[in-house]
């Protein structure tokens, strides 16, 4: 959550496997949000979000 990916996070604290790490990564709804957003916006031209609000607004 602090921007370090979990393979850098697995790789310091000496875990042999991913799932150890997982384990104890447990994401907060704005951290996944985050996430998603940031995604969202390097697909797609126009974020998804923006797309709905736009449709509610005018269609």
């Amino acid at each position: 959550m602090a921007g370090v990916d979990l393979t850098t996070v697995k790789s310091l604290l000496g875990h042999k496997d991913i799932k150890m790490t997982l384990r104890y990564a447990h994401l907060a709804p704005h951290h996944t949000k985050r996430a998603v957003d940031i995604l969202d916006s390097t697909i797609n031209e126009t974020p998804t979000i923006q797309k709905l609000y736009n449709q509610g607004v005018t269609g």
